[in-house]
């Protein structure tokens, strides 16, 4: 099969389209002929390297996955060949007591699919049936993948774990990518006040065609302290954050007393400085989250196909043109999902 590899770690000029052998599925595994594959943050992380010791290529990355059943396990019941579904790309140990319960984030083996390589940048990938959601009739197999990571993550983070209520203020940092405009909708699917920072004009316009209330250049100045005058100095609510380093101290400040953030990443450094002060005077609340439990994607999903979350695409290309699609990923200029429509 045809997938978008790289041999060695570096920019988006080491993507090429190569054969790669056909994967293999093994017990309660389907074999999925891939129809889109969306582009996250973890298709720069793997291409940027340095990979580590253990990795083996060539790799290709892709975790947002929706297609069709090609063949299926001789154990796997109440599926078909032909049946269209999207994957739920949690992978994890399914023995413990927290992937018994659901919650497969808090696994010891937890991982993503495609974060090692064989991922979903590819004609066909093997997939755990139990992570499989059917698609409705006719639903775009482009907005289906452009869901699964990037809104699963912001509704974990958001509903399950800030647990965002009507009315409040919210501030979502980095308000370009796939799970910050995921977070757009929700809050405003909730009744909450969106503020968002973002690094153009065009952006700023996207982000209040996606339901932002307010929209803040960075580069055209201080975004938070326009926050706090947009907010006549009260500051928010919640932050969401994902920036991480850069911005972390800011987001404590920007915190009205018993506010909170909340941060599923870390694109500027993982090492934080953190006000003890703050946290502790205001009573503020940090908390962590990462993906989404198996009823989270479940309920997200849901969203998506009833029409109440609809995923921004900012861009489609054939498989062919991965490089072109990674090339723009690594431009930054994307709103919203980068998707590889690898078949009709």
């Amino acid at each position: 099969m045809k997938a978008a590899v790289f041999y060695e770690c570096g920019d988006a000029s080491k993507i090429q389209i190569a054969e790669v052998p056909n994967p293999k599925i093994s017990t309660g595994q389907v074999l999925i002929k891939i129809h889109a594959s969306a582009f996250n943050h973890l298709e720069l992380w793997s291409l940027h390297g340095p990979a580590d010791e253990g990795a083996q290529f060539p790799i290709w990355t892709g975790s947002d996955i929706s297609g069709t059943i090609a063949d299926l396990a001789p154990d796997v019941k109440n599926w078909a060949i032909g049946d269209a579904v999207v994957v739920n790309p949690s992978l994890s140990c399914e023995k413990c007591d927290h992937c018994l319960r659901g919650d497969v984030t808090l696994c010891d083996d937890y991982d993503i699919l495609g974060s090692g390589g064989n991922g979903g940048n590819a004609e066909y990938i093997a997939a755990n049936a139990d992570k499989l959601m059917r698609m409705p009739a006719g639903f775009d197999f482009v907005t289906a993948a452009a869901a699964p990571l990037a809104y699963q993550t912001a509704w974990r983070a958001l509903i399950t774990r800030a647990k965002v209520q009507k009315e409040e203020d919210v501030l979502v940092l980095g308000g370009s990518g796939g799970v910050a405009v995921a977070a757009i909708q929700m809050c405003k699917m909730l009744g909450a006040r969106v503020f968002v920072i973002t690094s153009s004009e065009e952006k700023m316009e996207k982000a209040r065609l996606a339901g932002a209330d307010f929209a803040v250049n960075r580069k055209a100045g201080d975004p938070f302290e326009e926050i706090r005058h947009l907010t006549n100095g009260r500051g928010v609510d919640l932050v969401v954050e994902n920036v991480g380093a850069a911005t972390w101290p800011e987001s404590q400040k920007i915190l009205r007393k018993g506010g909170r953030i909340v941060t599923y990443g870390r694109t500027t450094g993982r090492e934080a400085t953190t006000n003890l002060s703050l946290l502790f005077w205001n009573e503020q609340t940090h908390i962590g989250s990462t993906m989404g439990s198996l009823q989270d994607f479940r309920e997200m999903m849901e969203h998506v196909f009833n029409g109440k979350l609809t995923p921004i695409v900012d861009s489609v290309y054939p498989l062919e043109k991965a490089r072109e699609a990674y090339e723009h990923y690594e431009s930054g200029e994307q709103f919203g999902k980068i998707v590889l429509k690898i078949s009709d």
